[in-house]
């Protein structure tokens, strides 16, 4: 029953940004014959806290008008991307269905761009070649192609991005690499290089300055000890030589009164012929006292290495792939629930007791796939998944476990990390790997089991930028 009210409202026409709020007139009029009460709301825009009225509700009699104040808002960040939507401003009685009108708004939602770039790490320490991880955001409202570049302050350095342009929707993002290339020094001090990473889409520009740390091809040390050693082996010729003359120059005299003949040495093995008598064992020259034994060392044997626990995964062991979701989907980029592989047994949390100062409270964990390094499960903060990555992810064991594997991933190889496994009887034991490694076992000494373990970068400084990306977990439960 249209007819039974008439709806207006100035103005008749809405242009907002992200974040924007305007205010309506609505004024309504009651057509009909008997007293009604009125509700007005908007429909078209994709949450309903993004508009208020008040009075929320009015009682108006028969011919009697009304005015409403009607807010509309936009919101900061995803739901509205820039255009042209037409809304509707809907009056209708709460009493009676019926009774209702709507009529169009047209909003127009005006562009505003914007890009987020995450780098890690932010100092990479290499020789030749260098790799950074890179994570792209839309946070505007437009679609965006972004380009991506590099320079450095001395113009040394060569970048190769991989994509070097990147594709994304409002509300979007995604993982890219970028390798450096520079020549090492030779010998001295590392080289420290200044880089600026930028992704730019037309005006739209992000940039991320990183440090690239090159160790010299001929490390300082090294050349020292290479120096010292020529020293010791010219010193050592020059002594050995003098010590030969003064020999020679004692035996030869002996030489010259030696008879023509000497008896056949002992075991019938005569001497030769007019040769120099060989030296008496009862009275050494002095020369060859002198010296000391060139005999080696009785061998010490080293203290034994504890053994590892073997990397085959055993018969009956249980797999947590976090390059998958747990229904086999991609899991791009995002904050998850700890319970999300419960059925897998697993309880996942970030472990902040030595967190940098932003991220004490950063309990969550999340899926992030960036680049190269493929999907991964790592620490994260409550504003997005690819803040406070760097804080250990702490996996809890529904049932006791008995032997443990984390497959992971980072940068530079070299980097080490550490798996710390809690057992049922309340004492801590540690296992370390590098990310050449790529993974980590433990086994639980007899008699104990695992309840949790606790996977992060063995720095201890709070501020490293070392990140954890573990690939998968494996894990055989305690018998």
């Amino acid at each position: 029953m249209a007819g039974a009210l008439k709806v207006t409202f100035t103005p008749d026409r809405l242009t907002l940004g992200p974040g924007e709020s305007a205010d309506l007139e609505v004024t309504i009029q009651n057509a009909s014959r008997v007293v009604e009460h009125f509700g007005t709301s908007v429909v078209g825009l994709p949450r309903d806290d993004l508009f208020s009225a008040e009075p929320a509700v009015m009682k108006l009699r028969p011919m009697e008008t009304g005015v409403v104040r009607l807010r509309v808002s936009v919101p900061d960040h995803g739901g509205m991307v820039a255009g042209a939507y037409a809304l509707g401003v809907l009056v209708r009685s709460p009493y009676q269905r019926e009774v209702s009108r709507c009529e169009e708004l047209p909003l127009d939602v005006r562009p505003a761009p914007g890009l987020a770039l995450g780098v890690q790490p932010e100092i990479v320490t290499g020789g030749k070649n260098g790799l950074y991880v890179l994570n792209l955001a839309n946070e505007g409202n437009t679609p965006l192609a972004v380009a991506l570049a590099g320079r450095d302050q001395e113009n040394r350095v060569g970048f190769e991005f991989r994509p070097r342009e990147v594709y994304l929707e409002p509300g979007t993002s995604t993982g890219a690499e970028v390798v450096v290339r520079a020549d090492p020094p030779l010998t001295g001090q590392e080289a420290r290089r200044a880089l600026t990473l930028r992704a730019h889409a037309g005006d739209v520009e992000a940039e991320r300055p990183v440090t690239f740390l090159q160790r010299p091809r001929i490390a300082g040390g090294l050349l020292r000890v290479a120096t010292v050693a020529a020293g010791v082996a010219v010193l050592a010729g020059a002594a050995l030589g003098g010590a030969l003359l003064i020999r020679s120059g004692k035996e030869t005299p002996a030489a010259q009164v030696a008879p023509l003949s000497q008896p056949a040495a002992p075991g019938g093995a005569p001497s030769a012929p007019g040769g120099s008598p060989p030296p008496s064992p009862s009275a050494p020259s002095s020369s060859s006292a002198a010296q000391p034994s060139s005999s080696p060392p009785p061998s010490q044997s080293s203290p034994p290495q504890s053994s590892a626990a073997s990397t085959a995964t055993p018969s009956g062991a249980r797999l947590v792939d976090f390059s998958r979701l747990p229904d086999g989907s991609p899991p791009g980029n995002r904050i998850i629930s700890g319970d999300l592989y419960a059925a897998k047994g697993v309880k996942l949390s970030a472990d902040t007791q030595n967190a940098p100062t932003g991220c004490k409270d950063a309990t969550a964990v999340a899926l992030r796939t960036a680049g190269s390094f493929g999907s991964f499960l790592t620490s994260s903060g409550q504003a997005g998944a690819d803040v406070c990555n760097t804080d250990p992810v702490r996996v809890d064991f529904t049932a006791p476990a008995h032997w443990v594997r984390v497959s992971f991933t980072g940068s530079p190889a070299t980097t080490s990390y550490t798996l710390t496994a809690q057992l049922d009887d309340g004492s801590t034991q540690q296992v370390a790997a590098t990310v050449q490694a790529g993974n980590v076992v433990f086994e639980a000494p007899a008699g104990t089991s695992v309840a949790s373990v606790t996977f992060g970068h063995t720095n201890p400084d709070p501020t490293a930028k070392e990140f954890t990306a573990i690939k998968s977990l494996s894990y055989t439960a305690a018998q």
